[in-house]
């Protein structure tokens, strides 16, 4: 009996202990599940003096109406001639959405986004295929207006940073670059609850 009356009081002094915890940064912001995109992405890269068009696409969780968390990938529609005019190469990459939309309620509000993972280059030199992992770095900033509440357009601008290259005469700075990037987000922001 007093086992249980000791174990009785001790659930009784966490509850309170729980009721009355500190405050922090993170308890005060609430960090529900709120929705959910898929985003198809059109991205043009300027490289020297031409512009490479990249599509790719991403998904997203979206919590607290405004963090997105998610997967996203893109891949160079057509090969980019070598440095050395010997062969080409082709890029693609995939890694963490990382995404930040203040004010989604209103029609145009900013949004704010980094991908951040690996790729690949494949290089096809005189007819020898090489492939070269690389870690990418893609932040970037814009606006979205939110056309339906299911359907969202993007217009962001950024820079992509590539490292670890090596291979076919390309050094990291012959494709980290800027970029434009269109963004057509489709999904379902329900707010703080399911209905």
């Amino acid at each position: 009996m007093k086992k249980i009356l000791i174990l009785t009081l001790g659930l009784f002094a966490a509850g309170a202990m729980y009721a009355q915890r500190e405050e922090t940064l993170f308890n005060q912001t609430r960090l529900d599940l709120t929705g959910f995109w898929f985003s198809d992405s059109h991205n043009f890269t300027f490289l020297d003096e031409d512009t490479e068009y990249f599509s790719g696409g991403n998904f997203a969780f979206e919590f607290g109406r405004s963090l997105m968390v998610g997967w996203a990938w893109q891949r160079m529609k057509d090969s980019y001639p070598l440095p050395t005019e010997n062969g080409v190469y082709d890029l693609r990459h995939r890694g963490l959405l990382l995404g930040y939309a203040p004010a989604t309620t209103k029609v145009l509000h900013p949004y704010m986004s980094a991908v951040i993972g690996g790729g690949r280059i494949e290089f096809d030199d005189n007819n020898s295929l090489s492939r070269d992992r690389v870690f990418v770095l893609q932040p970037a900033v814009g606006l979205e207006v939110n056309v339906f509440r299911w359907f969202r357009v993007g217009a962001e601008g950024g820079y992509r940073l590539v490292s670890d290259v090596d291979g076919g005469g390309l050094q990291s700075g012959d494709v980290s670059k800027p970029f434009a990037q269109l963004q057509l987000r489709f999904g379902y922001s329900w707010g703080s609850s399911w209905w």
